[in-house]
């Protein structure tokens, strides 16, 4: 394997590992009996269980921001606001990504929840941006953008969180169509 391969490898292996058994259950002998390597190849890509468990939750980070495209205000806006949601509410609801990215990850330590911060709050930019644009084209009512985008984080985040911790199976499908009636009827301006 190339040294890319190999870190993606336990990469893979340490995301599978800590969805299973939560950061705190997990040690470095986990994940490296996941992949099936020595632990000075472990060492070789990773300081520590600390390290893997960041490089876990930064590369969730980012495939739950790379589903949101920017809106082509020449094309179909309410196509593109589903596609975005779409992609998001599934890259939102993997099993791993729910464990990891919205429960383990939470308060393990100060740098840990910077990125948590720094996360959030790119992700709230992206929403204000999306919702300023919105009303200067007149489809989005006018209000305050910053409670408006944390009120729209909430209500795609907290579905997903809640189906989790009930154990329940979210149907991707059936709530990009209650998020799509939810903007329709209180944050989008109708024809």
């Amino acid at each position: 394997m190339t040294p890319d391969e190999r870190r993606a490898q336990l990469l893979h292996a340490s995301r599978e590992v800590f969805a299973r058994l939560g950061y705190h259950g997990a040690n470095v002998s986990d994940i490296i009996a996941e992949v099936g390597v020595a632990r000075g190849t472990f060492y070789n890509y990773f300081d520590g269980k600390r390290a893997a468990f960041q490089a876990v939750v930064e590369e969730m980070i980012d495939e739950v921001v790379s589903g949101v495209r920017p809106i082509d205000v020449t094309a179909d806006i309410s196509a593109q606001v589903r596609a975005n949601l779409d992609r998001l509410v599934r890259a939102m609801t993997s099993e791993a990504v729910v464990r990891v990215l919205f429960s383990e990850a939470v308060g393990i330590d100060e740098e840990g929840d910077e990125v948590l911060r720094a996360f959030y709050g790119d992700t709230l930019g992206r929403i204000e941006r999306a919702l300023r644009t919105g009303q200067a084209l007149g489809v989005v009512r006018a209000g305050d953008v910053r409670l408006k985008a944390r009120c729209l984080l909430g209500v795609i985040k907290e579905p997903v969180v809640q189906a989790a911790l009930f154990g329940e199976d979210l149907v991707p499908d059936a709530l990009v169509a209650e998020l799509l009636e939810i903007l329709a009827s209180g944050i989008l301006v109708g024809d």
